[in-house]
């Protein structure tokens, strides 16, 4: 288990800092130390690398038994790169040269320099890469690479880019190989082109959404595949060691903005496919995320990596600084939630932002896990008896796999591109998935997130939610279709699969949700002021719509809930399995407020499907803003439960399956103390303690 601080964006810290920074870092429980290797610095003049600073902090690193983690930040790009490659500037999307600048956190590069579809800073940005990996690939204490920071290529391009001639021949290229060729592009996007030369990229939303989306596609793409090629670099050279990337936020928390297209920095499932490890960077001070929030952005990621490594490559380490703005401290209690929250969802690195507080433009006086927020003792302290414990329990740590879930949320970008193009913004999408998450989250039920293209995952999954699918593909569509047959529960919202790829809208006769059940959607109606009362098993209901609605037709079953128009929330059987049909979408104000009713609604469609349970909370039950997060799995043969307190509650009571823990023995790990089992006849029952940081790890004896 990599634990572990960031430290080093040259030139800070100064040197006179290193030796005493990194034997405290030592001292405070933590392993790694994480280096920023800046393309910009390293190579100041073209074809002299200067590694000098790098050598001396390794050096120092193995003095310290601390290992290395090198992040090659190649995105930093040196101020000679237009003048040694002439052309190279990015051309944003009305026509302009983009002025590449200081990157705004960074002290010495450009960004964002150069377009990396000009062979020529391809070429030498892989001069670097190689260099670098050549260095250091046999450091005795080198862990691996961080080959992309936060996934960055168009950062202060103060546009929408890139539209240079390579950028755009590069995407019509995408393009031909896509559909097969002219002929197949026209099919598809039923146009008459003449040549490949009359496809423009889309420029804006608000315009025709087919080429826009189809560019967008693209972005994510090109950024896969350049991820994959600092890979494929690297890996060549070192193939003895991870070689990961991370994204700012997991790709479904990426939703883009009018200056931002969606999902523009890969696609999560796309890197885990080729690379050793995807992670993302996680403040959860800053960004005001709670346990469900943060337990969340870490299951994007293990969703995405299918049992690849898990990083949590920049944690907040302390106080957040953005200017002259001041947010909440970090405390020790927070700090070690995150840090076993983290290792209950899979994370196998985490690496803080970072040691010291910074001291450049606007991350100054900052984000210092050894901060000057008056906090920073009491932190330390905690991370050595953190530090301590991964230690001693290392192989049940290392070990340790959570639950498999059953459940499973829909993830669609093509839905976000096809938002981005009409709002300039796909945050509807990104919070209708998050509110299903969300409550999955507070209700402790395991689950996966399933990204569009890859569906390999249906066959362990009893149930599939899809939050806001308003675009399909056949070939997705064929797999859903076949998931349900085979016994599997699909829950669609409004309009499900309305929009094909190429941005064209369907009928709903022509929808697949209508050839699956026979039951057809009757068009958009206003919301009224009155929420869906649903009676489901016996259970009623209130579930608030959002956007509009779109009743279903009714068929001879009595839907679980109807208006004049027709049916708001229905179930239909198809094969072995069954189709939920929701005339809304009722994510969104879940999110928003909350509801206690969409948490059981979620929960009684799992149950239904067949879902069960192997951990529970039996009290408290979830409060509007407060609820007992519980994460489960094993290491090897032996069963492991985190159980993360709210504030204020001391007590907690569990229900686990007959036998989960054999001879009703299992021991905290943080406290070391037993834990009294009752068998009863409905299974194991525990009642906990609040211990040190109202925490507690149970581990099988």
């Amino acid at each position: 288990m990599n634990l572990g601080v960031q430290y080093y964006r040259a030139p800070f810290p100064e040197q006179k800092y290193w030796q005493d920074d990194l034997a405290r870092m030592k001292d405070s429980g933590l392993n790694t130390v994480q280096l920023w290797v800046l393309w910009g610095w390293v190579e100041a003049k073209p074809g002299q690398f200067c590694f000098d600073d790098y050598d001396r902090l390794v050096e120092l690193a193995e003095k310290n038994s601390l290992g290395v983690v090198l992040s090659t930040i190649a995105e930093i790009h040196p101020y000679w790169i237009h003048h040694q490659v002439p052309g190279s500037e990015m051309i944003d999307h009305m026509g302009r040269q983009v002025i590449s600048s200081n990157r705004r956190e960074c002290h010495f590069g450009l960004t964002p320099g150069g377009c990396t579809d000009h062979p020529g800073v391809w070429e030498r940005m892989a001069r670097f890469l190689t260099a670098t990996t050549e260095r250091y690939r046999s450091a005795a204490n080198l862990r691996g690479w961080d080959a992309w920071n936060e996934l960055r290529w168009n950062v202060q391009s103060d546009g929408l880019v890139c539209f240079c001639q390579h950028t755009v021949r590069a995407f019509r290229q995408w393009l031909s190989d896509k559909y097969g060729g002219l002929d197949g592009l026209n099919k598809a996007w039923k146009r008459r082109y003449g040549s490949f030369e009359e496809v423009l990229p889309g420029k804006l939303h608000q315009r025709p959404y087919t080429e826009m989306m189809a560019f967008e596609h693209f972005l994510t793409f090109r950024a896969n595949q350049h991820g994959n090629a600092r890979y494929d670099l690297i890996k060549s050279l070192d193939p003895h060691h991870l070689v990961t990337v991370h994204a700012a936020s997991p790709s479904p928390l990426s939703p883009g903005d009018p200056e931002d297209q969606p999902v523009n920095r890969g696609n999560d499932w796309f890197f885990a496919d080729h690379v050793d490890g995807v992670g993302c960077s996680s403040f959860p001070k800053w960004q005001g995320l709670d346990d469900a929030d943060f337990g969340a952005r870490i299951e994007f990621v293990k969703s995405a990596a299918r049992g690849k490594a898990v990083w949590l490559s920049e944690l907040q380490g302390g106080r957040s600084a953005v200017g002259f703005e001041v947010y909440d401290r970090v405390d020790p209690q927070s700090q070690q939630h995150w840090i076993w929250n983290g290792i209950a969802c899979g994370a196998d690195t985490i690496l803080f932002w970072c040691w010291r507080d910074e001291v450049f433009g606007r991350e100054s006086a900052g984000f210092g896990l050894d901060g000057l927020d008056g906090l920073a003792e009491q932190r330390l302290a905690a991370m050595k008896i953190t530090g301590r414990l991964l230690e001693q329990h290392h192989e049940l740590i290392d070990r340790y796999q959570p639950a498999t879930g059953q459940v499973g949320v829909f993830f669609s970008p093509q839905s976000y591109y096809l938002t981005w193009a009409h709002e300039g913004s796909a945050v509807r999408c990104a919070n209708g998935l998050r509110g299903y998450v969300r409550s999955l989250v507070r209700k402790s039920i395991p689950y996966l997130v399933v990204e569009e293209e890859h569906l390999d995952v249906l066959s362990d999954l009893k149930i599939l939610f899809m939050p806001r699918t308003i675009v399909t593909s056949e070939a997705t569509e064929q797999k859903l279709a076949q998931f349900v047959k085979n016994g599997g529960t699909l829950l669609c919202e409004s309009e499900c699969g309305a929009f094909s790829p190429a941005g064209l809208y369907r009928y709903p006769e022509d929808r697949f949700t209508t050839r699956l059940t026979g039951v057809g959607e009757l068009g958009r109606r206003s919301l009224s002021n009155q929420p869906i009362t649903a009676n489901i098993a016996d259970q009623q209901l209130t579930l608030v719509p959002a956007q509009w609605l779109t009743p279903w037709q009714k068929t001879d079953r009595p839907p679980w809930a109807q208006n004049d128009d027709g049916a708001l929330l229905t179930e239909i059987p198809v094969g072995k399995g069954r189709v939920i049909l929701c005339a809304s979408y009722l994510g969104d104000d879940y999110l928003q407020n909350g509801g206690a009713d969409f948490e059981n609604f979620v929960e009684l469609l799992a149950r239904r499907a067949g879902w069960q349970p192997q951990v529970e909370v039996i009290s408290p039950k979830p409060q509007k803003d407060s609820f007992v997060y519980v994460k489960h799995g094993a290491s090897a043969s032996k069963k492991m439960i985190f159980v993360f307190f709210p504030e204020n509650q001391h007590s907690v009571q569990l229900r686990l399956t007959p036998g989960f823990f054999p001879n009703a023995k299992a021991t905290d790990l943080i406290s070391d103390r037993p834990v009294a089992l009752s068998e009863t006849n409905a299974g194991q029952e525990c009642t906990l303690s609040a211990a040190r940081w109202a925490l507690v790890v149970l581990a099988q004896d």
